[in-house]
């Protein structure tokens, strides 16, 4: 692009572009050619130069058209910045623009309801009724998904309405690729204003326990929302008061006028709601139990920097304890060792003699063995726990 152009361009100076139009006719012609980024009306129509856009598009209508390296219309951007005026006049020159779609799969209306520009929103949908329908590729989100995704909710009443003017409520309740609907997300992202608007909207109160592709009710997600707080409790309170249930709570209800005679004749799962199996664990009590599982392991078996040097002094002092006692006790055990005395047999008394320094408790059929078992295991285990100690093993875990 000529570089007084794109200056002229950025300043809205209709004098600058009737200066350049006097030296060179077919400065506009050759924009096609030089100009594949950003044409003058992407950046009059960008800058919101209304005066300026009006000029080009009296002069060469085709640039209304022209998509940017991102398949960006100047009504693309125009609308996201919410120029209603430069709006107007694209869609008076060329009001087939409105079904362009960039590069990410959105059109004019997707960026005017992600920014809430209310009065483009009103302009789009007049100039092309079904671009309230279109859904983005990735994702299949509507436009009245975004509007709860980025919290426009005066475009998403605008919106709405237009639905509702249209006889198309049903699209109101208009699922993503999850299977989620605005109410569903709406209460996902805690958005109390908009909750109490959907379910105000007697399409989407006659929907509110719809279920998403994981099974969930809009008050599921509410439920088992890890951060609970005030809005939280706000939002269940106005989803029951609407009759929004949980998804296991559901089923066919039975009059309580029927007789047992006619319940026995109700189809089997209608049986089931009157005698309902054991219901799974609440989200609630599995949060309980897991938050006692952590405390349990976390106090107990979790390994805490620095603990074994804290605890280094006392397992020396105490496997040196034990080492100390466990040797004393094979140099002398119970019942102490025989004394000197005469070897062999006693021909007078017919006893037999024992050997000096033996163990008393082993020669009486006491249980010398196990002893010497047990008192053997204890000195090698002191003796590894003080070598172990003194080495500075770095254990990972308390056990």
């Amino acid at each position: 692009m000529d570089r007084r152009l794109y200056e002229a361009s950025l300043s809205g100076s209709v004098a600058d572009l009737e200066n350049l139009e006097g030296e060179d006719q077919l400065i506009l012609d050759r924009v096609s050619l030089t100009c594949f980024d950003q044409t003058p009306l992407h950046i009059a129509a960008w800058r919101g130069h209304s005066d300026f856009t009006r000029a080009l598009l009296s002069r060469k209508p085709r640039l209304a058209t022209d998509l940017n390296s991102a398949r960006c219309s100047p009504l693309h951007l125009a609308s996201a910045e919410g120029h209603h005026e430069i709006v107007k006049q694209l869609l008076d020159a060329n009001d087939d623009v409105c079904e362009a779609y960039d590069e990410d799969g959105r059109t004019p209306l997707h960026l005017a309801a992600m920014k809430g520009r209310v009065e483009v929103i009103k302009l789009l949908t007049r100039a092309w009724p079904e671009s309230n329908r279109q859904k983005l590729g990735r994702g299949g989100e509507s436009v009245l998904h975004l509007c709860v995704k980025y919290n426009r909710l005066e475009a998403l009443k605008t919106l709405v309405d237009e639905l509702l003017i249209q006889n198309d409520a049903g699209f109101v309740n208009s699922e993503d690729q999850d299977g989620n609907t605005i109410l569903h997300l709406a209460a996902a992202l805690k958005q109390l204003d908009t909750v109490v608007y959907l379910l105000q909207v007697e399409s989407v109160k006659e929907h509110a326990n719809a279920k998403n592709k994981n099974g969930f009710t809009a008050l599921d997600v509410v439920e088992d929302c890890p951060n609970r707080d005030l809005k939280q409790k706000e939002i269940r309170k106005f989803l029951r008061q609407a009759g929004a249930q949980r998804a296991q709570d559901l089923g066919t209800l039975i009059p309580e006028s029927l007789t047992s005679e006619e319940i026995g004749t109700l189809p089997d799962s209608s049986q089931a709601i009157l005698h309902p199996l054991p219901t799974p664990p609440t989200g609630e009590e599995i949060r309980t139990l897991w938050k006692l599982i952590s405390w349990f392991w976390n106090k107990y078996f979790k390994a805490d920097d620095g603990w074994f040097k804290e605890v280094r002094g006392h397992l020396i002092t105490a496997s040196t304890l034990t080492t100390t006692m466990a040797y004393q006790a094979g140099l002398s055990p119970p019942g102490s060792v025989w004394q000197d005395g005469p070897q062999g047999k006693n021909e007078t008394t017919n006893v037999h003699t024992h050997i000096p320094g033996t163990s008393i408790l082993a020669s009486t059929g006491g249980t010398y063995a196990t002893f010497v078992l047990f008192n053997t295991a204890s000195l090698i285990a002191s003796l590894s726990t003080h070598l172990l100690a003194l080495s500075g093993f770095p254990p990972e875990n308390k056990f």
